[in-house]
């Protein structure tokens, strides 16, 4: 059995936000067999940092980051090294990042033309988290004897949540050209279009799960890193860049197969998705 637990960064809301053009999904997939130790040692990482006198409920990577909240007092050198430790700590526990980055300026233009497939997703939040659930099909689906054997688990978020139930339980026919499903196919075992995923997406508090906390890091160091490159923000302060280039090291050399979050196709989502992301981003794990 497989969980995914999927948190975003840069989250626009239902509107174009200049301050927020670039929205990034991420997921976090990881063998349950390992979930229970997971667990167990994020709970010692949170003594630690209650020790040192960081009181904290859950990790938030914003917050650590800038140094806001609980992490106040604490010296910027020592946020940068836990932050390098807690992604170094997700890679040692075998877990993947699937990584769905959406442009908000190409979103909300895109649907102001009429795209059908803007429409559906109606914001970047639930076109996201759609990439997320198609990718892990698509990922997961090779394997064998695997059928029905990865939960999803996304944040909350009140109002999306229930429009990507309704998308991922209806009608699925127009993921057919992402994941390949033969609708053709007269087999008399046909699979169902999401058969990997058990039952519909479920949600959670992110202080209840653990990896939608190392999502939420993975997700803001990648959205920090497109702002940084492709939108080109001016750096909060001299060597940023360097630091966060790092980081971003670390998530995408433990990305799924890049197809699983791209798939070639010159048509359908395949295509779409492509003219969502920022400029030059790619989902290998390295750029040539």
């Amino acid at each position: 059995m497989y969980i995914c637990y999927g948190d975003e960064s840069g989250h626009c809301g239902k509107k174009l936000n200049p301050k927020q053009p670039v929205q990034v999904m991420c997921g976090v997939l990881n063998d349950l067999t390992k979930l229970s130790k997971t667990q167990r040692e994020h709970a010692e990482i949170l003594s630690i940092l209650n020790g040192y006198g960081i009181p904290l409920a859950e990790l938030k990577g914003s917050e650590a980051y800038r140094g806001r909240g609980a992490w106040e007092k604490v010296p910027a050198d020592r946020r940068d090294r836990l932050y390098e430790s807690i992604l170094g700590w997700a890679a040692e526990r075998a877990c993947k990042f699937i990584v769905c980055p959406i442009d908000s300026v190409a979103f909300f233009g895109a649907k102001d033309r009429g795209c059908a497939d803007s429409e559906r997703f109606r914001f970047p939040y639930e076109a996201s988290a759609m990439n997320i659930l198609l990718a892990l099909q698509r990922y997961q689906q090779p394997k064998r004897n695997n059928k029905g054997r990865t939960i999803v688990i996304f944040d909350e978020q009140p109002g999306h949540d229930t429009h990507l139930l309704e998308l991922s339980s209806g009608d699925l026919a127009f993921t057919d050209s992402y994941t390949g499903y033969d609708a053709e196919s007269k087999s008399k075992s046909k699979p169902d279009r999401f058969d990997q995923i058990v039952d519909v997406p479920h949600f959670s508090k992110s202080h209840l799960a653990v990896l939608i906390q190392i999502a939420d890091w993975a997700a803001f160091v990648v959205n920090r890193y497109l702002l940084l490159t492709v939108y080109e923000q001016a750096e909060t302060y001299p060597g940023e860049l360097v630091k966060i280039e790092a980081w971003h090291k670390q998530v995408r050399e433990a990305l799924v197969l890049h197809t699983a979050i791209d798939p070639p196709g010159q048509d359908g989502l395949p295509a779409y998705f492509r003219s969502m992301r920022p400029s030059g981003w790619t989902a290998r794990k390295w750029t040539v």
